[in-house]
């Protein structure tokens, strides 16, 4: 039987054990020893793992992934499930990847919300992967589950919109926020779509792939569902103005802006939620003079 080893026993990660459930051995670990039940240690079980899904935030991705990079199997798979862009190289977590580890790896994207997984509720994960054969091994994990797990060769695209979806799904969160009703919030996932789609050209990576699963299905997934933390800090901070903590989207508004330099100009919604998140100002007031502007 094949070794299975998640990294980071939060909600995602647990999800996704729970769905392959019997079909390999399932390890996993945590920085938090207490959040997994007779946790063994990385050196441990990173060299005989098969296959490791990191489920930990973008910003940790290369410390997380650097620090066993020599312990994996040559012929492992590394599947990162961080939806961000490293702050200080601006690079996505394809790139972050293709830097720390030489085996085989894959970004999965694509509406798999923890909570629905959890409740054997249907759920689509993109697999992308420039190695097909990496998806020909990780795929049987999910036969006879709840996830359809769909194949995608760009990497970078599929990476590029698992950002961007958490940061239009702050944007929907921050229009339920304010009282606007389902008209006006057809209209900012219509503009969220359009950007997101835009962002992704000006970026060169294939625009075909934001209107598939790893685009417009995670976010529309992602920007309705109130178990989607990036809509509920958006709606957080539209009501009280701050929030406890800032989810990922809301992270990576600053350095999308600063990965799009002059293009940056063209995406109003974008530069809306940056005004809101980075700069303070009061929501209601941004998303009035976004929808009044021509």
């Amino acid at each position: 039987m094949k070794t299975i080893l998640f990294i980071g026993a939060g909600e995602i990660g647990t999800a996704l054990a729970h769905v392959i459930g019997d079909r390999a051995k399932v390890e996993m670990w945590d920085r938090h020893a207490d959040k997994v039940v007779n946790m063994k240690p990385l050196e441990e079980t990173v060299p005989r793992a098969d296959v490791v899904f990191v489920c930990v935030p973008s910003w940790v991705v290369r410390e997380v992934i650097g620090g066993i990079a020599k312990m994996l199997r040559p012929e492992a798979i590394v599947v990162s499930l961080a939806k961000g862009i490293e702050k200080d190289t601006q690079k996505t977590m394809d790139a972050v990847l293709n830097e720390v580890v030489s085996q085989r790896f894959a970004i999965l994207g694509g509406p798999l919300l923890a909570e629905e997984l959890m409740a054997d509720q249907p759920g689509i994960g993109v697999f992308a992967s420039k190695d097909k054969s990496a998806f020909d091994e990780v795929a049987p994990f999910f036969y006879g589950s709840n996830v359809r797990l769909e194949y995608a060769s760009d990497p970078y695209t599929v990476a590029l919109c698992a950002m961007l979806k958490n940061v239009y799904a702050v944007g929907l969160g921050v229009a339920d926020g304010i009282g606007w009703g389902w008209n006006a919030k057809g209209w900012i996932a219509t503009e969220s779509l359009r950007e997101m789609q835009n962002i992704v050209e000006a970026l060169g990576g294939d625009s075909k792939i934001v209107q598939g699963s790893a685009g417009a299905g995670d976010f529309l997934a992602t920007a309705m569902s109130p178990d989607s933390r990036n809509w509920a800090t958006g709606r957080e901070i539209a009501v009280t103005g701050s929030c406890k903590e800032l989810s990922e989207g809301c992270r990576s508004i600053e350095s999308i802006k600063n990965v799009l330099g002059d293009k940056v100009s063209g995406f109003n919604l974008l530069l809306s939620l940056d005004r809101i998140i980075n700069k303070h100002e009061i929501s209601k007031s941004v998303f009035q003079d976004l929808f009044t502007a021509r």
